[in-house]
């Protein structure tokens, strides 16, 4: 019985636990595939010294897991890039020694993804930053804020008249006759 009751216990402690992280974990890089993307093929351009046009995004073989084409040692060469929480890991697939893990952070508030990578002799540097799309909603309002202020205002006044214009009974403009 005592075993039922602890066990019973244990149990609990741990739905407790596991069920609200479940529901307010917060987003990770990978949830925005073309973000993902993008880190891979910028990634790959940096680690073989090419430039990003070269990189063919090719299929997505599973969640989180891309395939990429590029000329590469005189023939057309296949990569596999991983892309998980903080690292994006390329392998080849014909060429299986060429293999790299590299760490990458992804802020949230922004949905990108930042890696400080530089491949030894290449002469690309500095950080590459991939952005997650926006919804169109976001969009809608990225483009209301951009507007100046008396636009803003001005189309405020014209909705408020199309209103009151609107309540007003439409009796051809003869009232009391």
């Amino acid at each position: 019985m005592r075993h039922i009751t602890r066990l019973t216990l244990s149990l609990a402690v741990v739905v407790i636990i596991a069920v609200p992280a479940l529901f307010a974990a917060p987003a990770t890089a990978t949830e925005f595939t073309d973000m993902d993307v993008c880190l891979g093929r910028q990634v790959l351009a940096r680690m073989l010294c090419k430039p990003v046009e070269e990189i063919n995004y090719v299929s997505k073989l599973r969640e989180d897991m891309y395939l990429f084409s590029v000329f590469y040692a005189n023939r057309e060469t296949h990569f596999f890039v991983g892309v998980g929480n903080d690292i994006i890991r390329v392998q080849g697939k014909e060429f299986k020694t060429v293999t790299r893990t590299i760490s990458y952070k992804f802020d949230s508030a922004s949905r990108c993804g930042v890696v400080e990578y530089v491949a030894p002799g290449c002469p690309a540097s500095g950080r590459i930053v991939c952005c997650a799309q926006k919804s169109a909603e976001e969009t809608l309002e990225d483009t209301f804020w951009d507007r100046p202020i008396p636009e803003l205002l001005e189309e405020d006044l014209r909705k408020a008249l199309q209103g009151a214009n609107a309540t007003e009974p439409e009796d051809g403009g003869q009232q009391g006759q």
